[in-house]
Protein backbone atom coordinates (compact mmCIF):
# COMPACT_ATOMS: atom_id res chain seq x y z
CA UNK A 1 0.00 0.00 0.00
CA UNK A 2 1.07 3.57 -0.64
CA UNK A 3 -0.05 6.90 0.81
CA UNK A 4 -1.28 9.76 -1.38
CA UNK A 5 -3.09 13.05 -0.80
CA UNK A 6 -6.20 13.22 -2.99
CA UNK A 7 -8.81 15.93 -3.66
CA UNK A 8 -12.12 14.71 -5.08
CA UNK A 9 -13.73 18.15 -5.38
CA UNK A 10 -12.56 21.76 -5.56
CA UNK A 11 -12.07 23.74 -2.36
CA UNK A 12 -9.56 24.91 0.20
CA UNK A 13 -6.62 22.51 0.68
CA UNK A 14 -7.47 21.78 4.32
CA UNK A 15 -11.09 21.03 3.37
CA UNK A 16 -10.64 18.82 0.30
CA UNK A 17 -7.29 17.03 0.61
CA UNK A 18 -7.46 13.60 2.24
CA UNK A 19 -4.59 11.19 2.94
CA UNK A 20 -5.57 7.89 1.32
CA UNK A 21 -4.01 4.42 1.45
CA UNK A 22 -4.00 2.94 -2.05
CA UNK A 23 -2.74 -0.21 -3.78
CA UNK A 24 0.71 0.02 -5.30
CA UNK A 25 0.95 1.83 -8.63
CA UNK A 26 0.90 -0.28 -11.78
CA UNK A 27 4.26 -0.71 -13.56
CA UNK A 28 5.35 2.32 -15.59
CA UNK A 29 4.46 2.29 -19.27
CA UNK A 30 6.75 2.98 -22.22
CA UNK A 31 8.83 6.08 -21.63
CA UNK A 32 7.67 6.41 -18.02
CA UNK A 33 9.43 6.15 -14.65
CA UNK A 34 8.11 5.63 -11.13
CA UNK A 35 9.76 7.60 -8.34
CA UNK A 36 10.06 6.97 -4.64
CA UNK A 37 9.40 10.56 -3.59
CA UNK A 38 11.86 12.06 -1.12
CA UNK A 39 10.70 15.69 -0.92
CA UNK A 40 8.03 17.93 -2.45
CA UNK A 41 8.04 21.74 -2.64
CA UNK A 42 4.72 23.49 -2.01
CA UNK A 43 3.53 26.46 -4.06
CA UNK A 44 0.54 28.75 -4.32
CA UNK A 45 -0.01 26.88 -7.58
CA UNK A 46 -1.04 23.87 -5.45
CA UNK A 47 -3.60 26.00 -3.63
CA UNK A 48 -5.01 27.16 -6.98
CA UNK A 49 -5.19 23.56 -8.15
CA UNK A 50 -7.18 22.53 -5.07
CA UNK A 51 -9.54 25.46 -5.53
CA UNK A 52 -10.02 24.74 -9.24
CA UNK A 53 -8.62 28.16 -10.14
CA UNK A 54 -5.39 27.23 -11.93
CA UNK A 55 -5.30 27.84 -15.73
CA UNK A 56 -4.87 24.07 -16.21
CA UNK A 57 -7.77 22.44 -14.36
CA UNK A 58 -7.45 18.66 -14.06
CA UNK A 59 -10.58 16.68 -13.33
CA UNK A 60 -10.82 15.07 -9.87
CA UNK A 61 -9.57 12.96 -8.27
CA UNK A 62 -6.43 15.06 -8.24
CA UNK A 63 -3.15 15.01 -6.30
CA UNK A 64 -1.23 18.32 -6.10
CA UNK A 65 2.52 18.68 -5.83
CA UNK A 66 4.47 19.73 -8.92
CA UNK A 67 8.00 19.94 -7.46
CA UNK A 68 9.54 16.62 -6.49
CA UNK A 69 12.90 15.06 -5.83
CA UNK A 70 13.24 11.31 -5.53
CA UNK A 71 14.80 8.06 -6.69
CA UNK A 72 13.70 6.18 -9.80
CA UNK A 73 12.28 2.83 -8.58
CA UNK A 74 11.46 1.31 -11.92
CA UNK A 75 11.01 2.30 -15.54
CA UNK A 76 9.10 1.33 -18.64
CA UNK A 77 10.61 0.45 -21.99
CA UNK A 78 12.95 3.16 -23.24
CA UNK A 79 13.70 4.59 -19.80
CA UNK A 80 15.47 1.67 -18.09
CA UNK A 81 18.75 3.63 -17.91
CA UNK A 82 17.20 5.88 -15.24
CA UNK A 83 16.51 3.14 -12.65
CA UNK A 84 18.26 4.00 -9.39
CA UNK A 85 19.03 7.59 -10.40
CA UNK A 86 18.32 10.51 -8.08
CA UNK A 87 16.23 13.05 -9.99
CA UNK A 88 14.17 16.21 -9.85
CA UNK A 89 10.84 16.18 -11.63
CA UNK A 90 7.66 18.12 -12.27
CA UNK A 91 4.85 15.54 -12.46
CA UNK A 92 2.04 16.00 -14.94
CA UNK A 93 -1.37 16.68 -13.42
CA UNK A 94 -3.66 15.26 -12.13
CA UNK A 95 -1.02 12.85 -10.78
CA UNK A 96 1.03 15.14 -8.54
CA UNK A 97 3.86 14.26 -6.20
CA UNK A 98 2.23 14.45 -2.75
CA UNK A 99 2.45 10.75 -2.02
CA UNK A 100 4.95 7.96 -1.51
CA UNK A 101 5.37 7.40 -5.24
CA UNK A 102 4.57 9.12 -8.52
CA UNK A 103 4.72 7.92 -12.13
CA UNK A 104 5.74 10.45 -14.76
CA UNK A 105 7.15 10.75 -18.28
CA UNK A 106 10.90 10.14 -18.30
CA UNK A 107 11.34 13.30 -20.38
CA UNK A 108 10.27 15.38 -17.38
CA UNK A 109 13.01 14.19 -15.02
CA UNK A 110 16.44 15.78 -14.58
CA UNK A 111 19.22 14.08 -12.66
CA UNK A 112 20.02 15.65 -9.28
CA UNK A 113 23.72 16.14 -8.64
CA UNK A 114 25.01 14.68 -5.38
CA UNK A 115 26.12 18.09 -4.08
CA UNK A 116 22.50 19.34 -4.02
CA UNK A 117 20.37 17.67 -1.32
CA UNK A 118 16.79 16.46 -2.02
CA UNK A 119 15.04 19.21 -0.05
CA UNK A 120 17.01 21.98 -1.77
CA UNK A 121 16.35 20.38 -5.16
CA UNK A 122 12.60 20.23 -4.44
CA UNK A 123 12.64 23.97 -3.71
CA UNK A 124 13.93 24.85 -7.17
CA UNK A 125 11.57 23.83 -10.00
CA UNK A 126 8.58 26.17 -9.90
CA UNK A 127 9.91 29.14 -7.95
CA UNK A 128 13.41 29.41 -9.38
CA UNK A 129 12.48 28.32 -12.90
CA UNK A 130 9.60 30.83 -12.87
CA UNK A 131 11.96 33.58 -11.73
CA UNK A 132 14.62 32.49 -14.24
CA UNK A 133 12.29 32.61 -17.24
CA UNK A 134 10.55 35.77 -16.01
CA UNK A 135 13.88 37.61 -15.97
CA UNK A 136 14.78 36.15 -19.37
CA UNK A 137 11.44 37.14 -20.88
CA UNK A 138 11.87 40.62 -19.39
CA UNK A 139 15.42 40.91 -20.76
CA UNK A 140 16.65 42.16 -17.39
CA UNK A 141 20.13 43.68 -17.74
CA UNK A 142 22.82 44.73 -15.28
CA UNK A 143 22.22 48.21 -13.90
CA UNK A 144 18.45 48.09 -14.39
CA UNK A 145 15.90 48.43 -11.58
CA UNK A 146 13.51 45.57 -10.85
CA UNK A 147 10.38 45.70 -8.70
CA UNK A 148 9.15 42.36 -7.33
CA UNK A 149 5.96 41.94 -5.31
CA UNK A 150 5.62 39.45 -2.44
CA UNK A 151 9.38 39.56 -2.13
CA UNK A 152 9.42 37.30 0.94
CA UNK A 153 7.56 34.49 -0.84
CA UNK A 154 9.11 31.64 -2.80
CA UNK A 155 9.02 33.28 -6.25
CA UNK A 156 9.86 36.65 -4.72
CA UNK A 157 13.03 35.46 -3.01
CA UNK A 158 14.12 33.51 -6.10
CA UNK A 159 13.58 36.64 -8.19
CA UNK A 160 15.58 38.81 -5.79
CA UNK A 161 18.51 36.39 -5.71
CA UNK A 162 18.64 35.88 -9.48
CA UNK A 163 18.16 39.58 -10.26
CA UNK A 164 20.96 40.58 -7.88
CA UNK A 165 23.17 37.95 -9.54
CA UNK A 166 22.47 39.70 -12.88
CA UNK A 167 23.63 43.00 -11.44
CA UNK A 168 20.20 44.60 -11.11
CA UNK A 169 18.99 46.92 -8.36
CA UNK A 170 15.98 45.32 -6.63
CA UNK A 171 12.98 46.99 -5.01
CA UNK A 172 10.78 44.47 -3.17
CA UNK A 173 7.36 44.73 -1.56
CA UNK A 174 6.01 42.77 1.40
CA UNK A 175 3.25 43.06 3.98
CA UNK A 176 4.98 43.05 7.37
CA UNK A 177 8.20 44.40 8.90
CA UNK A 178 9.50 40.85 9.32
CA UNK A 179 8.92 40.08 5.65
CA UNK A 180 10.52 43.37 4.61
CA UNK A 181 13.59 42.36 6.61
CA UNK A 182 13.69 39.06 4.71
CA UNK A 183 13.66 40.95 1.41
CA UNK A 184 16.63 43.04 2.50
CA UNK A 185 18.49 39.97 3.73
CA UNK A 186 18.06 38.37 0.31
CA UNK A 187 19.64 41.36 -1.42
CA UNK A 188 16.87 43.89 -2.09
CA UNK A 189 18.26 47.41 -2.07
CA UNK A 190 14.83 48.78 -1.07
CA UNK A 191 12.01 46.96 0.74
CA UNK A 192 8.67 48.78 1.07
CA UNK A 193 5.04 48.03 1.91
CA UNK A 194 2.33 47.47 -0.66
CA UNK A 195 0.91 50.92 0.00
CA UNK A 196 4.19 52.69 -0.70
CA UNK A 197 5.70 51.27 -3.86
CA UNK A 198 4.30 54.03 -6.07
CA UNK A 199 7.16 56.13 -4.69
CA UNK A 200 9.24 54.53 -7.48
CA UNK A 201 6.74 55.53 -10.20
CA UNK A 202 8.43 55.91 -13.56
CA UNK A 203 11.74 54.46 -12.30
CA UNK A 204 11.34 50.69 -12.78
CA UNK A 205 12.63 48.81 -15.81
CA UNK A 206 11.10 45.43 -14.91
CA UNK A 207 8.26 44.32 -12.63
CA UNK A 208 7.77 40.67 -11.63
CA UNK A 209 4.29 40.25 -10.13
CA UNK A 210 3.15 36.99 -8.48
CA UNK A 211 0.23 38.75 -6.74
CA UNK A 212 -2.05 40.20 -9.42
CA UNK A 213 -5.19 41.98 -8.24
CA UNK A 214 -4.93 45.75 -8.18
CA UNK A 215 -1.14 45.53 -7.70
CA UNK A 216 -0.70 44.76 -11.38
CA UNK A 217 -2.61 47.84 -12.46
CA UNK A 218 -0.79 50.03 -9.95
CA UNK A 219 2.55 48.62 -11.03
CA UNK A 220 2.09 49.84 -14.60
CA UNK A 221 2.58 53.39 -13.31
CA UNK A 222 5.99 52.38 -11.95
CA UNK A 223 7.37 51.42 -15.35
CA UNK A 224 9.98 53.59 -16.99
CA UNK A 225 10.15 54.10 -20.77
CA UNK A 226 10.16 50.67 -22.47
CA UNK A 227 9.56 48.98 -19.13
CA UNK A 228 8.45 45.36 -18.91
CA UNK A 229 5.92 43.85 -16.49
CA UNK A 230 5.84 40.05 -16.14
CA UNK A 231 2.70 38.64 -14.53
CA UNK A 232 3.48 35.22 -13.03
CA UNK A 233 0.50 34.64 -10.72
CA UNK A 234 -2.74 35.87 -9.20
CA UNK A 235 -2.40 35.11 -5.49
CA UNK A 236 -4.28 38.35 -4.81
CA UNK A 237 -7.04 37.61 -7.31
CA UNK A 238 -7.54 38.46 -10.99
CA UNK A 239 -6.33 41.94 -11.99
CA UNK A 240 -8.70 44.53 -13.46
CA UNK A 241 -8.67 45.01 -17.25
CA UNK A 242 -5.66 46.90 -18.60
CA UNK A 243 -6.23 49.84 -20.93
CA UNK A 244 -3.73 49.41 -23.81
CA UNK A 245 -3.22 53.18 -23.80
CA UNK A 246 -1.32 52.83 -20.52
CA UNK A 247 1.16 50.54 -22.25
CA UNK A 248 1.39 52.66 -25.38
CA UNK A 249 2.24 55.79 -23.40
CA UNK A 250 5.32 54.08 -21.96
CA UNK A 251 6.14 51.83 -24.92
CA UNK A 252 5.79 49.10 -22.29
CA UNK A 253 5.49 45.31 -22.49
CA UNK A 254 2.94 43.30 -20.49
CA UNK A 255 4.05 39.65 -20.39
CA UNK A 256 2.23 36.62 -19.01
CA UNK A 257 4.19 33.60 -17.77
CA UNK A 258 3.03 30.25 -16.38
CA UNK A 259 6.13 28.09 -16.12
CA UNK A 260 4.65 24.92 -14.67
CA UNK A 261 1.79 24.55 -17.14
CA UNK A 262 3.90 24.92 -20.32
CA UNK A 263 7.67 25.16 -20.17
CA UNK A 264 8.66 21.60 -19.14
CA UNK A 265 6.80 20.24 -22.19
CA UNK A 266 7.35 22.99 -24.76
CA UNK A 267 10.90 24.12 -23.92
CA UNK A 268 12.58 21.01 -22.44
CA UNK A 269 16.11 21.87 -23.61
CA UNK A 270 15.90 25.37 -22.13
CA UNK A 271 14.46 24.00 -18.87
CA UNK A 272 17.29 21.47 -18.54
CA UNK A 273 19.87 24.17 -19.20
CA UNK A 274 18.28 26.33 -16.51
CA UNK A 275 18.35 23.40 -14.05
CA UNK A 276 22.06 22.87 -14.70
CA UNK A 277 22.78 26.51 -13.97
CA UNK A 278 20.57 26.54 -10.87
CA UNK A 279 22.23 23.39 -9.52
CA UNK A 280 25.67 24.89 -10.17
CA UNK A 281 24.80 28.10 -8.35
CA UNK A 282 23.28 26.22 -5.41
CA UNK A 283 26.36 24.04 -5.03
CA UNK A 284 28.55 27.16 -5.18
CA UNK A 285 26.45 28.92 -2.53
CA UNK A 286 25.32 31.64 -4.94
CA UNK A 287 21.65 30.67 -4.55
CA UNK A 288 20.03 29.89 -1.22
CA UNK A 289 16.56 28.37 -1.58
CA UNK A 290 14.71 29.76 1.46
CA UNK A 291 13.34 26.63 3.13
CA UNK A 292 11.41 27.93 6.14
CA UNK A 293 9.52 24.76 7.15
CA UNK A 294 9.78 21.01 6.58
CA UNK A 295 6.58 19.06 7.31
CA UNK A 296 5.47 15.42 6.99
CA UNK A 297 2.98 14.36 4.33
CA UNK A 298 0.00 14.38 6.72
CA UNK A 299 0.58 18.07 7.52
CA UNK A 300 0.72 19.22 3.88
CA UNK A 301 -2.97 20.34 3.72
CA UNK A 302 -2.50 22.61 6.76
CA UNK A 303 0.75 23.95 5.33
CA UNK A 304 -1.01 24.77 2.05
CA UNK A 305 -3.75 26.55 4.01
CA UNK A 306 -1.07 28.68 5.70
CA UNK A 307 0.40 29.45 2.29
CA UNK A 308 -3.03 30.44 0.97
CA UNK A 309 -3.56 32.81 3.91
CA UNK A 310 -0.08 34.39 3.47
CA UNK A 311 1.13 33.14 6.83
CA UNK A 312 4.35 31.81 5.33
CA UNK A 313 7.71 33.11 4.17
CA UNK A 314 10.05 31.39 1.80
CA UNK A 315 9.49 27.75 0.93
CA UNK A 316 7.66 24.86 2.62
CA UNK A 317 9.00 21.38 1.89
CA UNK A 318 7.04 18.19 2.49
CA UNK A 319 9.36 15.37 3.55
CA UNK A 320 8.32 11.95 2.31
CA UNK A 321 11.56 10.04 2.77
CA UNK A 322 12.38 10.41 6.45
CA UNK A 323 15.90 9.10 6.02
CA UNK A 324 17.44 11.62 3.63
CA UNK A 325 15.24 14.62 2.82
Amino acid sequence: MIRRLIATEPGGPRDVLRLASLPDDPPPGPGQVRLAVRAVGLNFLDVSLCRGEYPVRPDPPMTPGVEASGRVLDAGPGAEHLVGREVVACPALPHGALGDTVTIDAGLVVERPSDVDPATAAALPVTYQTAWFALDRARLAAGETLLVHAGAGGVGIATIQLAVARGARVVATAGTPAKLAICRAQGAAVAIGYGEFETVAGEVDVVVDPVGGDLLSRSLDCLAFEGRLVSVGMAGGPPPPVDPARLIARNADLIGLSWGSRYPWTRPAEVRAAYRELFRRCAAGELRPPISRVVPLAEAPAALADLADRRTTGKIIVRIDEGEA
